[in-house]
């Protein structure tokens, strides 16, 4: 299910993206912009056909890679990775936990049925930490009951802004603004670690979450999660490889797609996403990025700051955030195979 959704958002974004780059095109050549304008504007999930219209299935070309292996197959083995503790560190590392201030963070939206279920996975990790940490939701645009289901939460803060897409109607860009306003809070609050969520998707048992103080805290600044199925959050990932997936994947599939290249959306998509989206066992332990995502990221919270998510260009609002995190603070950012979302 969240591969389903997540799959039918990133085909909408897609079809943005492609259709302001290849109108560009075709104003520059003087062409008739008449079948691109037939593509609805309007729809929420965007079917791999509508692209048709723009590289037609009998004429364009099959996209080829010389190497279809997963990401995280083509960047095993990494070196200097943060050690594993012995029990006994491990342990300590857990004690302390009580002493140190969670603030979790999340952006909301028409959620109202996934907040039960939120709220059973999030508040045990919430009971690990000092009494003082707390849940920040900034919610906007919902037509459901979300605002009131989520006003019933305890040791939160919400954050209404009811129709914030009349001001950012990118959906990249409202993102990014929420974020940076919680981001901002939780920093006020003097957070010691920030647990960004999707608490449409979040899912994760206690010792999911704890697996990621199995490893020296001084050691790494942010672990993102993985998932029991399918890897599929692509979009947020920047590998430590520049040669294996260090590109916004959809504005790559935009340029192979377009007339000039005219390969065939479906074997592009396939290619340049398809072949990523694979289980990550977890025996791969920890595998280092530039960025990723996944439905969850745990920061401590000194790696955040003087950096900003942004969404411009609809590009993922995490990566320019976790750019600027391994910049300005030498972060070193882990996707964590035993940190799962179910």
């Amino acid at each position: 299910m969240v591969l389903r959704r997540y799959l039918k958002y990133l085909l909408s974004i897609a079809t943005i993206i492609c259709l302001n780059f290849i109108i560009i095109i075709y104003v520059t050549e003087f062409l008739n912009l008449t079948s691109l304008f037939s593509i609805s504007d309007n729809t929420t999930s965007t079917n791999p056909t509508h692209l048709l219209l723009i590289t037609p299935a009998n004429s364009c070309r099959q996209f080829t890679v010389s190497d279809n292996h997963p990401f995280f197959e083509r960047e095993y083995p990494q070196l200097n990775l943060p050690r594993r503790l012995s029990n006994l560190s491990y342990e300590n590392n857990l004690h302390q936990l009580h002493s140190l201030r969670l603030i979790v963070i999340a952006c909301a939206r028409n959620i109202e049925s996934y907040i039960d279920k939120y709220r059973s996975h999030i508040e045990p990790i919430l009971d690990l930490f000092h009494s003082s940490s707390r849940i920040l939701i900034l919610e906007s645009d919902s037509n459901d009951k979300t605002v009131e289901k989520l006003y019933q939460l305890s040791r939160t803060q919400v954050y209404a802004y009811a129709k914030m897409s009349k001001i950012y109607p990118n959906r990249t860009n409202r993102l990014a603004f929420c974020r940076n306003i919680l981001l901002d809070k939780a920093h006020d609050l003097k957070a010691d670690y920030i647990f960004v969520t999707d608490p449409d998707i979040f899912a994760v048992k206690i010792s999911s979450f704890l697996s990621n103080f199995q490893y020296n805290i001084n050691d790494w600044s942010v672990m993102t999660a993985s998932t029991n199925g399918l890897y599929y959050d692509i979009w947020a990932l920047r590998t430590l490889s520049n040669s294996v997936m260090n590109y916004d994947v959809w504005h790559r599939i935009c340029e192979l797609i377009n007339p000039e290249n005219n390969y065939c959306y479906q074997s592009a998509t396939n290619l340049i996403i398809g072949i990523h989206q694979k289980h990550i066992p977890i025996e791969y332990g920890l595998i280092e990025v530039r960025s990723a995502f996944g439905g969850a990221g745990l920061y401590r919270a000194k790696s955040t700051y003087k950096c900003k998510y942004n969404g411009e260009n609809s590009t993922c609002e995490h990566v320019p955030f976790h750019l600027c995190v391994r910049e300005k603070n030498q972060a070193r950012i882990f996707i964590n195979s035993q940190f799962q979302i179910d």
